[in-house]
């Protein structure tokens, strides 16, 4: 049988650099723990917002597909 499986957990990453820093963040994190990355979905993008009314921070989830080793 020929075929691959993928394991697939939810991140959230978060940076006041913006949506790519934050999804960045969860991806780097992620990897220096485990290996075999291999795409992921954003499924949700949130902003805190600081004391002023701006944008102090940006948080993405992503749900991020793992290889599964055969």
């Amino acid at each position: 049988m020929s075929g691959t499986t993928f394991k697939m957990t939810q991140l959230v990453g978060e940076s006041p650099d913006g949506i790519e820093a934050a999804v960045a963040t969860a991806l780097a994190t992620s990897a220096s723990k485990v290996h075999g990355q291999t795409w992921l979905v954003v499924t949700d993008i949130r902003a805190n917002l600081g004391e002023n009314g701006t944008v102090d921070r940006w948080q993405v989830s992503v749900d991020v597909a793992f290889k599964v080793d055969s």
